[in-house]
């Protein structure tokens, strides 16, 4: 008899919180670690330490998986499309991981699907900046679209000339200038969606931050409206199926009280997520 093999690309804590509901579901996960002491390496069999960027790595540890999947969202998109060429089973789909990989592309897409979004243009020089700050009012928030997490790439500029003062952020790749939210608290609204389109929501959360990194999960989120709620999952699903996302997503909102649905949408990633963590002791089905 044989075990489906799943490929989880980088080994970090997802990738280890991965690996016991795989044993217990009977499938053999497998870890492509980007260092030999991140966590997940020591929770599965098969943890080669190799470059997630190299795609001759990405191919060979390919081989034999039924699916490769991520604990992170900074694998090459063009490195994958090359694979699902070569027949290997990607989940999520790279066209759909890009939302995830790329601020820009998030918010355009938010814009598309008429989700709540805050007003934010792509800049690419320090006066274009300074434009887009005069005309929506000071302060901005000025962001890196791809490689920014927990807090990094991220930086507010409350005057043109905070906006000078960051020239050095500019390397001719657009940013991503948006409008700083006035928010009450954070919200995370986390789904799960088979390749087949069934999609289920879990319950909205409160995430607590500290210096930019999720350090207490309140679910579900107390004293939310049911409206607002039921708002939130409903845009975390519509993501999931017009972006064509497999697996888990967690969409990030700030919670905006008296302004159209009530929250915008911050970002997403498509993985398992630590403001879901909670999912594994207060669910049926956790998101692992």
């Amino acid at each position: 008899m044989t075990f489906p093999v799943i490929g989880v690309v980088g080994g970090g804590q997802l990738a280890r919180m991965m690996a016991p509901c795989a044993v217990a579901l009977g499938f053999e996960l497998r870890v492509l670690a980007e260092a030999s002491h991140v966590s997940a390496v020591k929770a599965v069999s098969r943890a080669p330490v190799r470059d997630y960027r190299d795609l001759s790595t990405l191919r060979a540890f390919a081989e034999g998986l039924d699916v490769m999947t991520f604990d992170h969202e900074h694998v090459p998109t063009g490195h994958l499309h090359t694979l699902i060429g070569e027949g290997v089973n990607v989940q999520p789909h790279p066209d759909a991981l890009v939302y995830a990989q790329d601020k820009l592309e998030m918010r355009a897409a938010d814009e598309r699907l008429g989700l709540p979004n805050p007003a934010w243009t792509a800049v690419s020089t320090v006066e274009e900046l300074v434009a887009f700050g005069d005309r929506i009012g000071w302060p901005v928030v000025l962001k890196t679209p791809r490689g920014g997490y927990d807090g990094k790439g991220v930086r507010v500029i409350d005057d043109a000339a905070a906006a000078a003062a960051a020239s050095d952020w500019f390397t001719g790749t657009p940013l991503l200038a948006e409008d700083k939210v006035e928010f009450s608290r954070e919200l995370s609204a986390l789904v799960a969606r088979r390749p087949s389109g069934e999609a289920k929501p879990w319950p909205v959360v409160h995430t607590i931050q500290v210096r930019g990194v999720c350090d207490e999960v309140i679910a579900p989120a107390q004293d939310l409206p049911a409206e607002v709620a039921e708002a939130a999952q409903r845009a975390a699903l519509r993501l999931a199926e017009e972006l064509g996302v497999t697996g888990v997503m967690a969409a990030g909102l700030f919670e905006a009280p008296g302004t159209g649905e009530g929250f915008v949408v911050n970002e997403l990633a498509m993985r398992p997520h630590n403001t879901g963590h909670w999912t594994m002791d207060g669910c049926v089905t956790s998101q692992f």
